[in-house]
């Protein structure tokens, strides 16, 4: 079995404790080390290399997105979990620029911050549904240009995946391609099929990774 090193980062001590607990439950995940100090994170993260660092970014009194910004630099085998309470829509963004590769709320279920650890050690993003919600907000479309893939996505589909990111749901889009809603979810459908994924969340993390919409 694979095991998963972890450094937990957190200006929190109770926080961190809790963090470490529900991890060392799981047989596939090991916790190296705690930081609780942007110094001290650095020197455990050049000491461990450990797969996966959580951090939250959004403490006024201890760690931020600089700290980010130095792990990326120092530690570029790592990925970075942001585990946060605050759901602000600037944070988000620039940490996701940043690099990071999941983002979760602390008040997320068991299952969704294992989900996000999982999907960080292999280096893919992750971000809980609270987050979705602002990344759909602040999510526009490319240009006119299609995305470098090779995934076989047809224009109409393309032109769907970005209208989804927008916020729009299946009425609204009919509405503004002069199609029926049954052709739209149609659509919806065979887009999910040809990116492989199950649910509209997955959706919009993969089309953030294809380029089909970006973060402004």
């Amino acid at each position: 079995m694979s095991i998963t090193s972890v450094l937990i980062a957190d200006a929190n001590l109770l926080m961190r404790r809790g963090i470490h607990a529900l991890l060392e439950d799981q047989q596939s995940v090991t916790v190296v080390a705690e930081a609780d100090s942007p110094a001290t994170l650095l020197a455990l993260a050049q000491e461990y290399h450990p797969q996966v660092i959580t951090i939250d970014c959004a403490q006024q009194d201890g760690f931020n997105l600089q700290d980010i910004i130095s792990l990326k630099a120092t530690c570029p085998g790592s990925n970075l979990l942001v585990i946060t309470s605050q759901p602000d829509k600037e944070t988000i963004l620039e940490a996701l620029r940043c690099g990071v590769c999941g983002y979760v709320l602390k008040n997320s279920s068991e299952q969704e911050i294992l989900a996000a650890l999982h999907a960080t050690s292999k280096g893919e993003r992750y971000m809980c549904s609270k987050v979705l919600d602002v990344i759909l907000a602040q999510a526009g479309a490319v240009p006119e240009t299609r995305p470098e893939t090779s995934i076989a996505l047809s224009a109409r589909e393309t032109e769907i995946i970005q209208l989804i990111a927008e916020g729009k749901s299946t009425a609204e889009i009919a509405q503004q391609l002069f199609l029926s809603p049954h052709t739209i979810n149609s659509h919806r459908k065979s887009i999910l099929r040809k990116l492989q994924i199950k649910s509209p969340a997955e959706l919009i993390v993969k089309a953030l990774d294809l380029g089909i919409v970006k973060l402004k």
